[in-house]
């Protein structure tokens, strides 16, 4: 039943987006296709997507853009939480966050005139399509889908499960043609860390040890503890747990009952995280973005899914290797354990293949 009424209310909700693009298009002339790019590019407005995952696949267009124009300057929209991620990267010049003081945004906004703006949602929403239209630019390029159209003076038309992080960078062959990118690795940016965690990190690295994520954010994508403990009981090397604060008393639980898992200090960032992250031999985590983290330091991944095989295919690790579980139901945990177990088995065999060269 729940189920039911997630799915009912996700069809409401589309049906009034729908009846809201189609009244902004009466109001707002549909613009006209530009088929190439005349230039300069000087200033670009990217409109970031929501989700800290979303942040972290984005990087790799801010280097791409920098390595290709070096005077260029990037301005970052930021229509989630994420400002403070995009702040911290120094390849970006300004960010405007839209939720945390919306007359400042539009106030900071307005005045701006940017020769291209890049709407990086590549399925329809109100929000991003009225900011689309609102912000001052030469050419409005977006994502081809068949409810994008009047909002866009280019539509980029890559297939629908192309790895988002690729998605991202398809603008650069319509401003660049006959451009390679040769590297869609995406990266955090630089941010201190606490000299516990590098501790900690250089010890997991020592060890040859690996790590596990409880937390997920939601009871549906989060493994149960009674799991992790069989889990970790049945692999034979060093393990480092990490954890929101809402899982903080499983972390405890596993440390204190195994005596295989290190006790550490809980990571307060996901630049901590990442400091643990890149010294483990693997990390084995629910569908979160620390998937996205480990793709930054070639770090091989065990994911855990619910049964959602279309996400799966956009936003899956990437560049790493990997073993994906994918649930039979919507819930996490019915993966079982004897699952995961030969898939760490399996991938603990990569990585020693690898090794051996």
């Amino acid at each position: 039943m729940k189920k039911e009424h997630r799915e009912k209310r996700r069809k409401q909700r589309a049906r009034r987006r729908d009846v809201l693009l189609k009244s902004m298009l009466a109001v707002m002339r549909p613009l006209p296709e530009i088929k190439k790019f005349e230039g300069p590019l000087n200033k670009i407005a990217i409109l970031a997507q929501e989700k800290l995952g979303d942040a972290i696949l984005l990087t790799p267009l801010f280097r791409e853009l920098k390595k290709l124009a070096p005077r260029v300057e990037i301005h970052v929209i930021c229509l989630g939480l994420n400002a403070a991620f995009f702040e911290s990267d120094p390849h970006v010049d300004r960010v405007y966050s839209v939720k945390t003081d919306y007359p400042a945004y539009f106030r900071a906004i307005r005045p701006q005139s940017f020769d291209v703006l890049f709407n990086t949602k590549d399925h329809p929403s109100f929000n991003f399509l009225l900011h689309t239209r609102l912000i001052q630019a030469r050419y409005r390029v977006g994502i081809q889908h068949p409810m994008h159209g009047g909002f866009f003076n280019v539509m980029l038309d890559w297939p629908f499960h192309t790895p988002i992080v690729e998605k991202n960078c398809a603008i650069l062959s319509y401003l660049f043609p006959g451009c390679r990118v040769e590297d869609y690795r995406p990266y955090l940016p630089p941010q201190p860390v606490r000299e516990a965690i590098r501790e900690a990190g250089s010890a997991l690295r020592e060890r040859n040890g690996l790590l596990v994520n409880l937390s997920a954010g939601e009871a549906e994508r989060e493994w149960p503890p009674e799991k992790w403990m069989a889990l970790l009981k049945k692999i034979n090397r060093p393990v480092m747990v990490l954890a929101m604060p809402g899982r903080y008393g499983d972390k405890r639980l596993l440390e204190d009952a195994l005596p295989n898992v290190v006790r550490t200090e809980p990571t307060q960032n996901i630049y901590e995280a990442g400091e643990l992250i890149k010294n483990a031999r693997m990390i084995i985590t629910p569908d979160t973005s620390l998937i996205h983290v480990a793709s930054c330091y070639n770090i091989p991944v065990v994911g855990l899914y619910r049964a959602d095989v279309e996400h799966l295919r956009r936003f899956g690790p990437y560049a790493v290797l990997a073993e994906q579980l994918i649930s039979s139901t919507p819930y996490v945990r019915d993966i079982g354990v004897d699952e995961a177990y030969r898939a760490w088995q399996r991938l603990e065999s990569a990585i020693s293949g690898r090794e051996a060269g």
